[in-house]
């Protein structure tokens, strides 16, 4: 039985409140919240709305609910399911006053009308499982889109490390890798020992006799006295 259906056939109020009461519910949905002012416009006496009301609770129908009211501004404040919830003395969150909670709210009333739908429990399940069937579809989706770009930024963590190393390796071992880099300044500068390639030998300065460092320098091979700082551009066939 729901709520209007139960006030159809109450016997604690003359039929004719509970009848407009009936008509004024129609304005409120599920989970709507009954105010004094509203319940002051069916009629009902002291007695009639306590019975009522205490029933209606007792049913399951509604709940009490207890709101703060301001004093200074009568602002509506916070809400308290039980009255010893309610603090002694608290600020309205609107003109910032203090004053006594316990001594300025009003009980209002949460109402539950208890339609009942019928639901077709297969059609429902049905719902359920394409919507989970879908879900998972995109989750697998953005899994293997967050894999791609795990991938792309260990690639890019390689890179990275790959060239620190390098860099590293080029600053410890050559003793004209500053000056070469701050030569070609807008050339990647990149250092290859002292053995020309795949000739299993060295080049020295004629002037000092000193080994040759050489750099990969734009794809071409630039020698550079470490002593003279005299520089030479080798040809590898």
């Amino acid at each position: 039985m729901n709520l209007i259906e139960y006030l159809k056939q109450q016997k604690l109020i003359p039929q004719a409140k509970a009848d407009k009461f009936i008509e004024m519910l129609s304005t409120y949905e599920e989970n709507d919240v009954l105010y004094e002012n509203s319940i002051k416009q069916l009629g009902l006496s002291q007695d009639e709305q306590s019975r009522l009301f205490t029933e209606l609770e007792k049913e399951n129908y509604l709940d009490s609910i207890f709101i703060i009211i301001c004093p200074f501004c009568d602002s509506l404040g916070n809400t308290y399911v039980e009255t010893f919830d309610i603090p002694d003395v608290d600020e309205c969150r609107f003109c910032h006053n203090e004053f006594n909670y316990q001594e300025n709210y009003m009980t209002a009333y949460r109402m539950y009308f208890n339609y009942h739908k019928n639901i077709d429990i297969l059609t429902e399940l049905s719902h359920k499982i394409n919507y989970n069937q879908d879900r998972i579809f995109e989750i697998a989706g953005e899994i293997k889109e967050l894999e791609g770009k795990r991938k792309a930024l260990q690639g890019e963590n390689i890179k990275f490390v790959t060239l620190r190393n390098e860099l590293l390796y080029d600053k410890n071992e050559s003793k004209t890798y500053d000056r070469m880099v701050e030569r070609y300044k807008s050339s990647k500068v990149k250092y290859i020992g002292t053995l020309i390639y795949m000739k299993k030998c060295v080049a020295k300065c004629s002037k000092c006799n000193e080994t040759f460092e050489l750099f990969n320098i734009d794809d071409k091979i630039i020698g550079v006295c470490p002593s003279c700082d005299c520089e030479i551009e080798l040809f590898i066939k």
